[in-house]
């Protein structure tokens, strides 16, 4: 699929040009008390129908939804890459999944919370829908009267999620190694290079001085030679470190440019070299040394 970052820059522009078309329908609510499902949704079609929903089913979080009648491309595709603007300002990128023969979710990010509160104040919408990586995005029009009283309506029913914990979930790996490297490999094709690793990508420390090893990945030892400052630059190399887990899983606890680093003897407790504003004024200062202390489930720079 494209990069949302591409989708956004250019259709942006698109956002801006003048509202064609008309919706069909006004937004409603459905749901209750009594109801096993809760939905805020507008629908736009006669034999092609789509409805963009939010909603839950009683118990599950929030969440965007779409249902569709005869529409066989987005049937077909594994995925939807989404992007909704309100107006012009873009509110939010969907990644839709099949739930269902012609009905897909996509998860609500904390980032989102504020398109929301568009959708429930705009006055239009569009929904830009991919659903194979060389097509051009349909191009779905929604009118938002009725859109705060249903939303508005469907948040007493839905909670948020528990956004914490899928932030957790996201930065445990079964193989973070290989993860990375596929990632960066793949970028790195994008931008017309070739790859190479060098020795020192992935290394097992002990960072808080219990099994299962922990791990560190220097993502500097990976060199696409289109791009060779992709994740190095004054400051240092992108380096990661990952807590071993008992289910054979790796935790994420930090994430960012180093010179280097080094064990202490202390469990929990790492010598990061850094370089720049956190050495002192400037951003040529440096490098130092400062140590920083697992609290939890991320590796902190410890207070004097």
């Amino acid at each position: 699929m494209q990069s949302k970052a591409f989708k956004a820059l250019t259709l942006a522009i698109v956002g801006l040009c003048a509202w064609t078309g008309a919706a069909w329908a006004n937004w409603e609510f459905v749901g209750g008390e009594e109801a096993t499902e809760h939905v805020a949704r507008v629908c736009n079609g006669d034999d092609e129908v789509i409805c963009f929903e939010l909603g839950c089913s009683t118990g599950e979080p929030l969440a965007y939804r779409l249902t569709t009648r005869n529409m066989p491309g987005m049937v077909a595709a594994p995925r939807l890459d989404s992007l909704l603007f309100v107006g012009s300002q873009l509110a939010g990128s969907l990644d839709f999944s099949h739930t269902g023969l012609e009905s897909f979710h996509a998860p609500l990010e904390e980032t989102q919370l504020r398109g929301i509160d568009r959708l429930k104040a705009g006055i239009r919408a569009q929904l830009h829908v991919w659903d194979s990586a060389d097509s051009a995005p349909v191009i779905h029009r929604f009118t938002l009267i009725g859109s705060n009283a249903a939303i508005t309506e469907v948040q007493k029913f839905c909670p948020l999620p528990d956004f914490d914990q899928r932030e957790l979930e996201r930065r445990t790996l079964p193989d973070p190694a290989a993860q990375i490297l596929g990632d960066m490999r793949e970028a790195c094709t994008v931008l017309d290079g070739q790859l190479t690793v060098s020795d020192g990508f992935s290394q097992q420390i002990d960072i808080d001085g219990k099994p299962p090893m922990d791990l560190r990945i220097n993502h500097g030892a990976m060199l696409c030679d289109s791009t060779p400052d992709m994740v190095c630059g004054p400051a240092g190399c992108l380096t990661s470190f990952w807590l071993g887990m008992e289910d054979g899983r790796y935790r994420r606890v930090f994430l960012n440019a180093i010179q280097d680093a080094a064990i202490t003897g202390q469990p929990g407790v790492l010598t990061l070299i850094v370089k720049g504003s956190q050495c002192g004024d400037g951003d040529e200062a440096g490098p130092c040394g400062k140590r920083y202390e697992l609290d939890g489930f991320e590796l902190k720079e410890q207070q004097p």
